[in-house]
Formats: structure tokens, sequence, C-alpha cells
């Protein structure tokens, strides 16, 4: 019998049989789905780690670029005449040259573009505009990297994927951007207007420290050259002495302050000196020409009068020459023949009478005279033949109140025949020196002075006697007497227009601060504070030949001409002569706090060549101020070498400095400092640069013009195109 046998697991059933495959087919489709899931995640973070590269390469580009257009104005070939195509050329190369370097590929010419950020005043916003021309200044850089050529060969080429393909298209389209720009300056120049600021372009105690001779020489020429047309009289640059002169006989005396030169055609026979204290020295000489000057207690004093005297003998002819003509009086020559018995008469006009008078006092009258204006006249009669010792000459309406018809009278300076003492005066007066460089007919060219007080500076002023020019009259002494005694504009504006030292090289590097600015398109807003005994913020300007200039409304912008022309036409000790820095300071704070741009950042410019000595504000430090300069001079050292024995004024005045800077430095404002000569506070100035992260431009004494000039414009230069590091603008 056939049985059946039940065997577990092995039971058929005909109708679960086709459930087998679906599960195969569950299988396939889940792994269809894993691996799609699995490529494209796969996929995906290769697009979105090329795309984080590629925004990192291009923020780094644009930040470079932004960075290049300052740095391509700056270095631009002299030869560029297109300062603004050059830049933009040199930050789109950057741009692309850093995103190569970021393994990623951007277009110069189409992949870079360029705005400029500036400054809403109605807003009080910043905003970018796109739409600048080809030759605008900018400051803003716009950098794109695209993956987007279908030409798989390129390099701005769409990114390959992995497993794309499966579903399609294998690549991928990619694009990033990233904006940067230069943060605006809001920046104040706080330039020194005092006195000291003309010491290199005169013989002063301060500027023969530091310059030689023949530079300072070369500083009053320069300002000489710049004030011309200038009428002096006779006078040119190079400074003479006074030299006085007398006919019949000829002699001369040269005034050279201690000392006298003596000429004469006479044999001398005395030599007598007077000096400005009234002591006298006389000389028995028997010469024609020699050199004086005192003697013992006298020896170096100031001679004022020579009295020169020769002995006047007989038998020669004497020409004595009247009052000079004025009105109906003429002027008369009387000359004596050497044996007495005649004279020739010369008058301007016509002769009426003239008397004799002879030896033995008998006198003898030509009425009458129809002659014209010339004749010789002797005694005639029973005075025939006798010697004259008086003449009176009527001519005109002169007379001499002798007589009845008598004129004005001449007499023989020796009628006995014998040998005759003869004395002549020359004194050295301030009239003296007027009439003989021809200053008595010109008038004194400017507001404040006069001939009178030019004269009396050279014989005075202790510098000229210390260089050899005292009491020597020329341009040279008269440019020393303008940038000493008369500086200020309102005594002598013309010096504005002169190349005076160092306040010269300053305004140069004034003008190449704002022509940069200016070229550099950075929307950086400029504004001028000046300061001297006083101190202000320098917003309007008017006068005859100069340029209307009105900020008051707004000192703090962008018109760099204005705030160019409100230097250019200013002048050392242009209103007061002292020095007060800390007053300045505290003006270009308020001019920045009153008008400075949220978003801007504040800078300082700060210059001097002096040392601040004069105060108007608070003076007390807080208690460790110290430690402010621990990084510059070390700890404990602190500053000491700045405060070595100076005045209570000297003193206080920096303390006061010091109190300004320390609130410019709360406040965040970066404060630049400008220190020139052998005379300016340099250690302080440099620890204020670094206790503000500013930077510090020294130009020491010593230095020649070209090269303070080269130096401070070199430091102006780099303070203008210093910057603030570019910035990303947030997407």
């Amino acid at each position: 019998m056939f049985v059946h046998r039940f065997t577990p697991g092995r039971v058929t059933d005909r109708r679960s049989a086709p459930r087998r495959g679906a599960f195969l087919i569950l299988a396939a489709f889940c792994l269809v789905l894993t691996i799609g899931f699995v490529s494209l995640s796969v996929d995906l973070g290769m697009i979105s780690l090329t795309r984080s590269r590629m925004q990192t390469a291009v923020d780094a580009a644009a930040l470079a670029a932004a960075m290049e257009i300052t740095h391509a104005v700056e270095t631009a070939p002299p030869e560029e005449t297109n300062i603004t195509a050059y830049a933009r050329t040199a930050a789109a190369n950057k741009a692309a040259e850093i995103a190569q370097l970021n393994g990623f590929y951007v277009d110069p010419g189409r992949d870079v573009e360029f705005g400029r950020r500036m400054y809403d005043e109605a807003s009080k916003q910043f905003f970018i505009d796109w739409n600048v021309g080809s030759s605008d200044p900018v400051n803003v850089v716009r950098v794109i990297s695209r993956k987007e050529n279908s030409d798989l060969t390129q390099p701005d080429a769409k990114l390959r994927l992995f497993f794309a393909g499966f579903f399609g298209d294998n690549t991928a389209r990619l694009r990033t951007e990233a904006v940067a720009y230069v943060e605006s300056r809001d920046l104040v120049v706080v330039h020194d207007f005092s006195r000291s600021m003309n010491f290199d372009s005169y013989f002063s105690d301060e500027a023969t420290l530091s310059l030689s001779d023949p530079e300072i020489l070369a500083n009053l020429q320069a300002v000489w050259d710049d004030l011309q047309p200038l009428n002096l009289g006779s006078l040119g640059f190079q400074p003479q002495w006074l030299t006085l002169t007398q006919n019949n006989p000829k002699m001369s005396v040269t005034f050279k302050y201690n000392v006298a030169d003596v000429a004469s055609e006479k044999t001398l026979t005395k030599v007598k000196l007077r000096f400005t204290d009234g002591k006298e020295n006389l000389f028995n000489v028997s010469l024609t020409s020699g050199v004086f000057q005192g003697l013992g207690n006298n020896k170096g004093k100031n001679i004022s009068k020579v009295w020169l005297t020769w002995v006047e003998v007989s038998n020669i002819p004497v020409t004595l020459t009247g009052q000079p003509a004025s009105g109906c009086i003429p002027q008369i020559i009387v000359t004596f023949s050497a044996d007495r018995k005649s004279v020739s008469v010369v008058s301007t006009k016509d002769l009426s009478n003239v008397v004799l008078m002879f030896d033995d006092n008998a006198t003898y009258k030509f009425d009458n005279l129809n002659q014209g204006k010339t004749g010789t006249f002797q005694g005639v009669g029973r005075n025939a033949g006798k010697k004259i010792k008086t003449v009176w000459v009527k001519s005109g309406c002169n007379s001499s109140g002798d007589g009845p018809g008598y004129g004005e009278r001449f007499d023989h300076p020796n009628p006995t025949d014998k040998p005759l003492e003869v004395t002549r005066e020359f004194a050295d007066t301030n009239l003296a020196v007027m009439t003989t460089f021809g200053l008595n007919s010109v008038s004194y060219p400017y507001p404040s002075g006069s001939w009178d007080e030019y004269i009396n500076f050279v014989r005075t002023n202790r510098p000229l006697y210390q260089k050899g020019y005292r009491e020597m009259y020329g341009g040279l002494t008269f440019v020393q007497f303008l940038l000493r005694a008369k500086s200020s504009h309102a005594q002598t504006p013309a010096l504005a227009r002169t190349r005076h030292y160092p306040f010269h090289a300053i305004k140069l590097g004034h003008s190449l601060l704002c022509n940069f600015l200016e070229n550099l398109g950075f929307h950086d807003y400029i504004g001028m504070v000046s300061y001297d005994t006083y101190h202000r913020i320098e917003k309007y300007q008017e006068g005859e030949g100069i340029p209307l200039v009105d900020l008051s409304s707004k000192p703090l912008g962008s018109d760099y001409q204005a705030v160019n022309n409100l230097m250019l036409y200013k002048q050392a000790n242009h209103y007061y002569p002292a020095t007060n820095i800390g007053g300045g300071m505290r003006d270009a704070i308020s001019l920045l706090e009153s008008y400075g741009r949220p978003g801007a950042r504040p800078n300082i410019l700060l210059m001097t060549d002096g040392n601040a000595n004069v105060t108007d504000g608070p003076t007390t430090l807080p208690a460790g101020w110290e430690s402010w300069f621990d990084g510059y001079d070390g700890p404990g050292s602190t500053y000491n070498i700045r405060f070595d024995n100076p005045s209570s004024t000297v003193l206080k005045a920096r303390q006061q400095l010091l109190y300004e800077v320390h609130r410019a430095v709360e406040k965040g404002y970066t404060i630049h400092t400008v220190a020139v000569g052998a005379d300016g506070d340099w250690r302080t100035l440099k620890a204020i640069a670094y206790y503000a992260k500013g930077q510090f431009i020294h130009v020491p004494g010593g230095t020649s013009v070209e090269e303070m000039e080269a130096g401070l414009l070199k430091g102006f230069h780099r303070i203008a195109g210093l910057v603030p590091p570019a910035r990303l603008m947030a997407p």
C-alpha cells in the first residue's frame, strides 16, 4: 500500500509559488532607490562643497581687488595718464589671480564689476552706485565666479557630477559672487599756523642749529623771488653797507656797524669816531684811506658818526656850492681862484648883483648885472689886485640879510692863506640810508611796517649781526625783517604766496593729500583745523585775488579743492604766533563729533614743528596715564624723557595735548602725527601715533629743502593711501 508521508518544509502549494518573485522585485526597487539617494547625496555634497569653495575664492578675490585699487593708485607709473583705468585693470587682474590660486576661474573683463560706495546726506546712510563711468573713481568691487559653460574643456565649465548621469544631465551650473568695499574715512587735518613754521627760511636761533648758512640763504632768496615785483629803490637781493660821499674834495665813509672804511682825495690828518652810546675815539693820521674801529672800552661798538679832517693849503682853487634850488631861489656855485684875486659865479637864474669883500674888509658891488647866469669878478679901481675873502651873489629872490642887494653869502674857507684844518661830518642816520638807496621816494609796500622799522631792525637784529649782515641793506635783510617781525597775514599778506619753510612743505603735502583723496575716489571726507595761540575750524575764506571758500554748513566733506584752497593761501603766523596744539586737537574732535558719518572711519592728522606752549583747556591727566605708552617705551620708563624740566607753561600745554589725545582714542579715532624740524617735540608726537594706532612721520632738523619736501610728500602720500582694510558686504 502506498503511503504519502508528510515532510515539514517541503509542503508545496501551487497557489503560493508566484510570491517567490515579488520579493526580488521589491529588493531590486529598493536597491535602485538606495543607489539614487546615495548618488544624489554624493552629487549634492559635491555641489555644496564646490559652491562653498567658490564662495571662499570670490570672497578672497573681492577683498584683494578692493585693496588693489588703493595700491594701484599709489604706485601708478608717472607716465600713466588714466589712473582710474589703470587701477581698475590692476584690481580686476588681482581678482582673477586670487581666484585662480584658490582653484576657480574669474574672467577679469566680465566677472569683475566696480561701483562707488557713497554717503547720502538725506538718509544718513551709505549706498552703492554701480552705474559708474569708465573714468570715475571706485571703491567697491563685485567678483563673480561661474561654472556655467557647457564646453567642459573650458575653465568655467559646468561642474561634473558622479551619478547624475543615471538620471539625465551629469553636470550642474554654479555661480557665486562677493562684494567688498573700502571703508570711507572722515579725516581732519590739524595744521600748525604758529610763527615758528617759517623758522627755516631766515637766520634764527632755531634754524642755525640745523641748517647751513647756504641753505638758509637759498631759502631767503626763494622768498625774495616769490615777492617780486618789489621796489626797494636801488637795492637788490644782495645787501650793501651804507656809503656816504661828499665832493670838493671827494671823500667817502662806509659804515660797517663797528667798522668804518674811509677814503679821501685829500690827505687826512684826523679821523674821529662817535659810537651809539655817545663815546668817541680820535685818531691822528696821515693817509688817504683806512679802516677804523673803536679802541679800548669802545672796541666792537656801533659807529654812528665819522669826522674826517684834512689841511687846506693856499694857492689852490676852492669851489663852494650854495643852497639847493627851490622856487625862486637858485642854486649858486662860486669858485675862488688859486690866488683869491678873482671869483667865478654860476647860477641857475640870471645874476642881479655880486658883492666882493677883500682882505682889508673893503667891499665892492657889481649892480644891475645884465650878463646872464655866469660871470667872473675881481677888484677894480683901488681894489684891483686885492685878495677876495667873501662873495655875495644876488640871483632870483635869495637874500642873506647882510645889506641891500646882498644875496647868498660864500666865505673862503682859508682866508688867511695859511694851512687850515677842515672837517667834514658823515652821520649814519635812517634818513641817510633812505636817501642813499632811494627809499625816501618809494612807499613801504605792505600794510604794516615802514622803512624806519626795517632800518632799525637791520641795526639791532642779533642773528644778522652773528652772520655778518648787521646794518647791511637789501632783499636778504628785508626778507629777514618780514619773516621775523612782520610775518602775520595782516602785516604782510604777500608772504602767503612765498616758499617759506617748513610751512611751504606742509602746504605741498596738504595739496597732495587733497588731490590723492579726490583721485582715490573712496568718498573720504576731509576737514581742516588750524592752531596757533588760539585754534579754529577752517571753513571760510575770502579776499582779493583768492578763491572764495564757504564750508560753514559742511566743514567736513568731499569738496577737496575748497579744503585745498583753505591751505593754499595761508602762511606761517597767519593769525597769531604761539603754539596751542591741545586746542587744535579739541577742535578736531569737535569737528568729527558734529559732522562725522556713521560707518566712516574717523582719522586725525596732527602736525607741528615745535613744542606746545599755550593752553586753554583741561590739563589734568587721569591716574595711570603713564601706562598708555608702556608698549612704546617700556613699563617704568613711561614718557619721562618728554617731561625733562620743561617750564610750567610748556608742561601744562603738553598735558593738555595728551588729555585731548586720550579723549580721541576713547572715541575710537586714529591719530597720525607729523614732526618737522630740529625744534619739534617729535618724541611726544611719535608716542601719540603709537597710542592712537596711527602713522608717525619725522622730518628731522638739518634736512635740506628738497629732502624736507620729499620726506613730507612721501609721508602725506602714505597716510593718504593708508585706507582701512577692505570689508566684505553682507549678502
